[in-house]
């Protein structure tokens, strides 16, 4: 009920829910297929094998795995999801090399073709569930703005009061950006593109694409700029300026930052190795201390010449800066007399340092584009890992009822079995949190163990509810939600991708009226997501039919 409860409360994962719930139907066609080419091999090797009752030259009977038809299910189920391959091929494929044909071709059938055919599936159901999704709501958004111009506009237009009044309301919406009234006039100015005094049908759509944006007022002039005006033209402070401006700062950083860290691994081969020794302890410090120092004036002049608001709107510089006056914090800690840095400490610092190494990525042209993907699908991905915690936890349940306190060390049934053997003990159902666990290992290796199954079957009163409860699961977590995951990622990987090149070519804010800013001031705006024009055309549409209806 507390799993219902969640994800009914929670909208990003109801939203998942209503996706796995579209993709059930085609998944289960591509699986019933895949489930009949697993029966006919498994068959067909029990069939082949079924006379080759002798042992291999390492004492495994040839036909293992393919005694009876159960047997040869059992086994290319298995098989299929490569959890224990090459497993169950060895004892047949020992005895007669000529039976690697037969499981080359099943491989490439079953794991080649046909789990990647379930990826595609989900893929594209999933894609078609979004898009039918932001279809039927930019839709109503049309119409809901079409409405609402119907009863805002006058002969002309919406006029700057009616605006200010719609403002005025739409700030009362939590998901819509707040606009202060000092900023209304220019948000109008904005809007109306063409400067007529009132705002048009087709620019009042812009208002929801201007909605997109946060606008914030900055300064333009850093602290030293606004407090020492007499000192900004002298010769050394335009010197600094310029190497910051031009990027000849940047790249002297970066090139201390690799130097930075090829010396932070020899450091740590030193430690890794015990060869380091009190002295070379201390030269190693000595010499953090040095580019820690550097770090932080190389940070000092950048804000000399800056202002604070233009170098916090990038969310790397925000980790450059934290990172930085740490590490110059940490530095100091260390030279001051009668103190001294645990060892443990020392190892988090060096951790930290290698940090600045996200930095230099950053800046790296090619690496950007998976950088930002990667800040996306991290938070966006809530919704799909929540209804896969959801699924897991609905299992954990049940694994830690009917399974709880039966696997352990010293249990009888499990003694002398590969599940005990292999140290497999410690991923079991004992209690909720535990249950998590071995679910876990198998969504990561993509298929259940044989040692888990086994290992319940020995202990659990129903012959073979380890095969019913972990092919559930393998079904619900590792063909549906882990594919659901892979099709979220691709899908947000393209999203993020188009976005950048309709951004590249975004003119919508390209000429922000600045004359609302006031002096040492700059607009600037920050776009959280992107429109297709075609909407903008379905609104343009529905407008004309109701007008002449």
């Amino acid at each position: 009920l507390r799993v219902g409860l969640l994800v009914v409360s929670v909208d990003s994962i109801y939203d998942s829910a209503e996706a796995v719930q579209a993709v059930l139907g085609p998944f289960f066609d591509i699986t019933l297929m895949l489930a009949l080419v697993v029966c006919f091999f498994g068959w067909l090797g029990a069939m082949t094998l079924d006379d080759f009752r002798f042992e291999n030259h390492q004492g495994i009977m040839a036909n293992q795995g393919f005694e009876t038809f159960h047997d040869g299910l059992y086994t290319t189920f298995f098989a299929t999801t490569t959890a224990t391959f090459p497993d169950e091929i060895l004892p047949a494929y020992t005895a007669k090399r000529i039976f690697g044909f037969f499981f080359f071709g099943y491989e490439c059938l079953a794991v080649f073709i046909f789990l990647n055919l379930i990826l595609a599936v989900v893929y594209n159901k999933y894609a078609d569930f979004v898009k039918e999704k932001y279809k039927n709501y930019y839709t109503n958004r049309a119409k809901g703005l079409a409405e609402a111009y119907k009863l805002l506009a006058g002969p002309f237009g919406i006029t700057r009061t009616k605006f200010g009044a719609l403002v005025n309301e739409t700030n009362k919406v939590e998901r819509v950006p707040t606009v202060t009234d000092g900023m209304v006039s220019w948000f109008f100015s904005v809007v109306d593109d063409d400067k007529s005094g009132a705002i048009s049908a087709s620019e009042f759509y812009d208002v929801c694409d201007i909605l997109q944006y946060s606008f914030k007022r900055i300064r333009t002039q850093s602290y030293f700029e606004r407090t020492r005006p007499d000192l900004i033209h002298h010769s050394f402070y335009r010197y600094l300026k310029q190497k910051v401006e031009h990027g000849t700062l940047d790249k002297i950083v970066i090139g201390a930052l690799v130097i930075n860290s090829i010396l932070v691994l020899i450091e740590s081969w030193f430690d890794l190795n015990n060869t380091d020794t009190a002295t070379s302890d201390a030269i190693w410090g000595f010499v953090e201390f040095l580019f820690s120092c550097f770090y932080f004036i190389a940070l000092c002049i950048e804000l000399l010449v800056m202002s604070f608001d233009e170098y916090w709107m990038l969310q790397v510089h925000k980790f450059d800066f934290f990172v930085t006056v740490g590490l110059f914090l940490a530095a100091i800690y260390w030279v001051l007399p009668c103190t001294m840095i645990s060892e443990s400490l020392m190892h988090y610092l060096i951790v930290l340092r290698l940090l600045r190494l996200v930095v230099l990525i950053a800046n790296i042209q090619r690496f950007q584009i998976l950088g930002q993907c990667i800040s996306t699908i991290i938070p966006a991905s809530i919704g799909v890992v929540g209804i896969l915690f959801a699924s897991a936890s609905l299992f954990a349940a049940f694994g830690s009822q009917f399974f709880g306190g039966l696997i352990y060390d010293d249990a009888p049934a499990l003694q002398d079995t590969d599940y005990v053997d292999e140290n497999y003990d410690i991923l079991n159902f004992n209690d909720f949190a535990l249950s998590f666990m071995p679910l876990f290992a198998m969504v990561i290796s993509g298929g259940p163990y044989t040692e888990f199954i086994e290992a319940i079957d020995h202990v659990s009163k129903f012959q073979g509810a380890g095969i019913i409860f972990f092919i559930a699961w393998y079904i619900v977590g590792c063909l549906i939600m882990s594919n659901i995951f892979s099709a979220f990622v691709i899908d947000a990987f393209l999203s993020k991708y188009e976005d950048n090149k309709i951004l590249d070519k975004d003119t919508e804010i390209d000429s922000l009226d600045q004359s609302y800013a006031g002096e040492g001031f700059r607009i600037v705006a920050k776009r959280g997501a992107t429109t297709d024009d075609v909407y903008k055309a379905m609104f343009a549409e529905d407008l004309k039919k109701q007008e002449s209806e």
